[in-house]
Parts: C-alpha cells; sequence; structure tokens
C-alpha cells in the first residue's frame, strides 16, 4: 500500500523531470537556430544593395566633396553579415574618389558622373565587402559650390622622447609642408596655418617616419588630409673644452678686453672617431653689439664650429666688456 506523501513525491519528481525534458529540448532548439544562423550568414549571396555617395574630387576653386543627390544601387555578392547590417538603420555611406576628368557638367554648380566610366573606383571603395556584379544606377549628380582658396604651411604638433644619447638633428620635416584650403572666405582669411595630429612617439633611438592626419577645421576642406613626416635621429657624444672668446670689429684705435677671457663650452657631437681641440671653434663678441648695448655684457657668439656640432653650450653665459683707447691707454 503505497502512502499519500509516496504519491505526491512521486508526482512532483515527474513533474520535473518533464520541465527539464522540455527546458533541454527548448535549449537544443536555440542552439540549432544560433548554428544555422551563424551557418545561414557565412554564406554568400547576390542581393541588390543601396548606398549614398560621398564624392571626393579636386576641382579648382570648389568644394572638394559633395553628397549625390541620386541613390547609388548595384548589385554584388557579400556575406550575410554585410547585407544584414546594410539593412539595418539608415542607408550607409559609400566614399568615392575620382579625378575631376571623370566629372561632367551640366549646369551652374551641377556635374555628374556616369557610374561605368568610375567603376574601378567604385569597386575600389567597396573594398572586400561586395564583390560588384553591375551597377542599376545610370548616373549620379553632384553639386560642387564654389569655394576661396589659399594655401597654408602645416606645422608638426609632436610629442618626442629619445632614448638615452639620442637627439635629433632639425625638426620633423614634413611633405608636403603646404596645403591649399577651401572654403568660405570669412573663415580661412583667419586661418594662417594647419596642424598635424600629434606625432607621439617614445625611446627614439634613430631615424623616424610615418603619416600623420591633420586636424580638420570646421567648414574648411583640405587639398590634403595626411602628410608625410621624417626626423632624423643621431646618437651623440657631449664633451667639454674651455674656449678662448675673441673680439670682431674693434676700430684700429680702441681696444676692447673680455672677461673672462676664455670660457666652458660643452656640446654635442654625432657619435664618432673625431677628436676636436678649442682651435676647431671660435667664440666672438662684436664690437657693434657692445656699442648698442646698454650695459658692458655681452653673450658670445659660436661663429665657427665643426660639422657634426648639433647643440652647444657656454659658462658662464654673459662676458663683461671693456673698451679702452689705444693712444690714451684710459678707459671709456
Amino acid at each position: 500500500m503505497v502512502s499519500e506523501n509516496g504519491t505526491a513525491d512521486a508526482g512532483k519528481t515527474g513533474g520535473w523531470k518533464d520541465r527539464k525534458e522540455w527546458l533541454l529540448l527548448l535549449l537544443s532548439l536555440l542552439l540549432a537556430f544560433i548554428v544555422w544562423m551563424i551557418h545561414s550568414l557565412s554564406l554568400r549571396y547576390s542581393v541588390f544593395i543601396e548606398y549614398d555617395v560621398v564624392l571626393e574630387s579636386s576641382l579648382q576653386g570648389r568644394s572638394r566633396t559633395s553628397v549625390s543627390e541620386d541613390v547609388l544601387i548595384i548589385r554584388g555578392r557579400s556575406d550575410g553579415y554585410y547585407i544584414l547590417k546594410q539593412r539595418i538603420g539608415k542607408r550607409k555611406t559609400l566614399r568615392v574618389k575620382v579625378a575631376p576628368e571623370s566629372l561632367r557638367y551640366r549646369n551652374g554648380d551641377t556635374y555628374y558622373v556616369v557610374s561605368e566610366d568610375v567603376k574601378s573606383n567604385i569597386v575600389e571603395s567597396l573594398g572586400r565587402n561586395v564583390d560588384l556584379e553591375f551597377i542599376v544606377t545610370d548616373t549620379l549628380d553632384f553639386v560642387f559650390p564654389r569655394m576661396m582658396s589659399r594655401k597654408v604651411p602645416v606645422a608638426a604638433n609632436s610629442s618626442i622622447s629619445f632614448d638615452g644619447q639620442y637627439m635629433p638633428v632639425g625638426g620633423v620635416q614634413l611633405r608636403p609642408d603646404s596645403i591649399e584650403i577651401y572654403g568660405d572666405s570669412a573663415y580661412i582669411a583667419t586661418i594662417d596655418s594647419v596642424f598635424t595630429e600629434t606625432i607621439s612617439l617614445s625611446g627614439v633611438d634613430g631615424p623616424v617616419q610615418g603619416i600623420s592626419g591633420i586636424v580638420p577645421v570646421r567648414r574648411v576642406e583640405y587639398s590634403e588630409n595626411t602628410v608625410y613626416y621624417s626626423l632624423n635621429v643621431v646618437r651623440y657624444v657631449e664633451e667639454t673644452l674651455t674656449v678662448p672668446v675673441s673680439v670682431t670689429g674693434v676700430p684700429e684705435d680702441k681696444d676692447m678686453i673680455v672677461l673672462p677671457s676664455a670660457v666652458t663650452l660643452t656640446y654635442r657631437r654625432v657619435f664618432s672617431n673625431a677628436y676636436y681641440t678649442p682651435e676647431n671653434f671660435v667664440l666672438a663678441v662684436d664690437y657693434t653689439d657692445f656699442i648698442r648695448t646698454i650695459d658692458s655684457e655681452l653673450v658670445p657668439e659660436l661663429v665657427s664650429m665643426p660639422e657634426g656640432v648639433l647643440w652647444w653650450e657656454i659658462n658662464p653665459r654673459y662676458v663683461d666688456c671693456i673698451l679702452l683707447d689705444k693712444e690714451q691707454g684710459g678707459g671709456l
């Protein structure tokens, strides 16, 4: 004879087993759907795809870019992931670069391109995402309004640190070092130069080069959006010499004494087997500078030095000058 508790326990156990089986079935179906979805999306399909087109060109005296007034429709093969992304949300934009000769004038500020004429440019913009089969849209119209232009220099914005005993020779070189800017005259008249994005390097121990973008300016377009940069970096050695200070430009009836008559010259040169002596350097003060100054102190200038010297400084920085009359032997 089975007790009431035994019957209830058996019912509960049976119910839990049923729910567990249903959960396993649902989980299996979900996993199967996910596997099917991944497999389906990895396959390639031939479909029609629509794009808004941003055309980049270099028409003289006109805007550098324009958005098509028409929709570009193509047929191509792509995987399901890309097609799904294209179908979700708003229509995607395709940026196409063309030469000015590919643009045909229609009227006013309006130009158009024949799709077949720029087919290779479209293929390049599509990249590996789509294998183009054919283009449905025959022509695309673009408006390129007239814009003022001027040429301005490109300035390097850099943050560069060097490894021990390495330093740059000169500054960062840019190519091109100037570009054309386009826009309303009220905007471009206020722009004297444009800047690269920050060129950030650390621990540099040799020549460096690369490509940097140019920081955009609102309502202004550029003839180039990137520049090539390079910086020559060499290993150096630091040395110290005691070098006499000479005087130049003193009239024949005058004499000028410098105190101290020699200073300590610390310099950095390119690492090599070269050997320098004080005679390889000429430090001088000029009589004309002394006449123009309101005090007797001058900063000696390094007017001659060996090739390969990268940097120098002297100690003390200033020297005192005393002007004497040769005939009387007295100070003036």
